[in-house]
């Protein structure tokens, strides 16, 4: 398995080209992966949906998508995926767009907050 740089843990990728983002890249568990043509490659990193990032045999960086079968060449090595690896932005969302959301009650304690004993607050439609 290639060695994975510290330095890209937590961040995602953003194609130079594109500007579509990829990750966010955390370490693999699995070590190598096989497309459907049974192509083994070494597992550089994966983005924790069931995707990976894969190095080929030319030393490039691919990102394998599982839902298509797809292998995008993002790199031409790893220290050129590397430096296209950037922080994730952050997540904004209108407060008017939130119908409801669930806190871990114990966690919403340690904080401070209070919220109902379930811990939703506006609790979700019942489903017919």
């Amino acid at each position: 398995m290639p060695d994975i740089p510290g330095s890209i843990l937590g961040k995602v990728f953003v194609d130079p080209v594109t500007k579509q983002t990829y990750g966010v890249i955390r370490r693999s568990s699995s070590t190598h992966f096989s497309n459907l043509d049974d192509i083994r490659f070494p597992i550089l990193a994966e983005d924790g949906c069931g995707n990976y990032f894969t190095v080929t045999e030319d030393g490039a960086v691919r990102f394998w998508d599982h839902e298509t079968d797809d292998l995008v060449r993002l790199a031409n090595s790893v220290s050129d995926f590397a430096t296209q690896c950037v922080d994730p932005p952050p997540v904004e969302l209108d407060p008017n767009q939130v119908k409801s959301v669930w806190i871990d009650p114990a966690f919403a304690k340690s904080l401070g907050m209070k919220v109902p004993g379930d811990g939703w607050v506006k609790k979700p439609p019942k489903r017919k």
